[in-house]
């Protein structure tokens, strides 16, 4: 899947990935563009999606306020997906280990 295919079809990640790309993260990019291609189903897209932000939640404040915005659309449908995903993220912020 390119990355003009993935805007097309999931277009709030599109805006992610390509901000990631401009913003000196490619590495990154892949990773998300990765977890998209190797799902099967769409509960291990959400999921690995929702891994890759996760593990780099640190470049969220490098985001500008319309990717973050994305980037928050984005981990709305995977904790739709796996609600209790938002409650481990919550109790991580709140305990300092990130989230």
């Amino acid at each position: 899947m390119t990355d003009s295919e993935l805007s097309k079809w999931w277009p709030d990640l599109g805006i992610v990935v390509a901000e990631l790309r401009r913003s000196g993260q490619p590495a990154v990019a892949d990773l998300l563009v990765d977890a998209v291609r190797a799902g099967a189903t769409s509960s291990e897209i959400l999921g690995g999606v929702g891994a890759v932000l996760h593990d780099h939640r640190a470049l969220r404040s490098r985001l500008g306020r319309p990717v973050a915005g994305a980037r928050g659309a984005v981990m709305g449908d995977v904790h739709r997906a796996f609600p209790a995903l938002r409650l481990t993220h919550w109790l991580a912020r709140m305990t300092g280990r990130g989230a």
